[in-house]
């Protein structure tokens, strides 16, 4: 199982790289797309109803998406000589404080769980609302992420993407090995049994090593203190985002998302925490000055 999940990982680094960094940023919004398709299609399988609950999610998700891709488009977003703009004060950037409120909820559902959120989530309605707002808000974030002084530093956007992802990765990764060496303690065993606050402990500190690392390359002007406790923040989030994916797949009793990613499941298996952490790494952008 690790031996392939590092193959496929090994494969994928290459194809978000050029993503990141090669296209332009209407071309990296529309690539977005059928990406997140592949997500809204995974979400859909979490719902347990039939073809057709499952299509009308598949249709009302991306159509959620497709009108934001629209929204933005209209409002020539796009442009590189319209940015940077106010867009954090403007509709539909408005949506990202919506999914920050959804994501806190969503954390207490995975605290109180099974107890009154078994019951809550019983039928398809709650989890097909979360992932309309969840996903279409986390393209939002990533475009937003993307698009940031790329009238200034055409790359700054995609470094700050990586710089993300590192994180989330970082925190992947250092659970996994720490909470396979010490981990004994559990850190939510109704929810996902193999979660360890070891592991936990050892994701947070190789996240904020490998934070600081990409922070340092970039020459980030930061004030040090805050930006530790963003990272702590961001990882504090990413676990949330696995949790509560996971507490979905135990209430439809399913193990993955798909398997679509040999070793790894699903493509939302994969991209759960990034999920949980792009729109608040748009807030910790903001509360850090980057844009100053």
């Amino acid at each position: 199982m690790l031996k392939q999940r590092i193959i496929t990982a090994v494969l994928l680094l290459p194809l978000v790289g050029c993503l990141l960094f090669l296209p332009d940023l209407l071309t990296f919004s529309a690539i977005l797309v059928p990406i997140f398709g592949i997500l809204v299609w995974e979400w859909s399988r979490l719902l347990q109803t039939g073809k057709a609950g499952q299509s009308v999610f598949i249709v009302l998700s991306l159509a959620a998406v497709g009108g934001l891709f629209y929204q933005l488009y209209q409002q020539d977003f796009f442009s590189e000589a319209s940015l940077p703009l106010l867009w954090y004060d403007a509709y539909p950037f408005k949506l990202l404080i919506v999914a920050l409120l959804v994501w806190v909820v969503a954390s207490i559902f995975v605290l109180l769980y099974p107890k009154t959120t078994k019951t809550l989530f019983r039928g398809p309605w709650l989890r097909g609302l979360f992932g309309i707002v969840i996903l279409a808000a986390a393209w939002l974030a990533i475009v937003v992420i993307r698009s940031l002084l790329i009238n200034v530093d055409y790359t700054l956007g995609a470094w700050m993407l990586l710089l993300m992802l590192v994180i989330i990765w970082g925190a992947d990764v250092g659970a996994y090995f720490a909470g396979k060496t010490w981990g004994k303690t559990k850190l939510a065993p109704v929810v996902s049994p193999n979660k360890t606050w070891e592991g936990a402990l050892g994701g947070l500190v190789l996240a904020v090593a490998v934070g600081m690392a990409v922070a340092s390359l970039l020459s980030l002007e930061l004030d040090w203190l805050k930006f530790t406790v963003f990272v702590i923040v961001m990882v504090v989030l990413s676990v949330f985002g696995d949790l509560f994916e996971s507490m979905l797949k135990r209430q439809a009793n399913i193990k993955d998302s798909s398997n679509i990613l040999p070793g790894h499941g699903g493509l939302l298996d994969r991209l759960d925490s990034t999920l949980s952490v792009a729109p608040f790494f748009v807030a910790g952008v903001l509360w850090l000055e980057l844009l100053a």
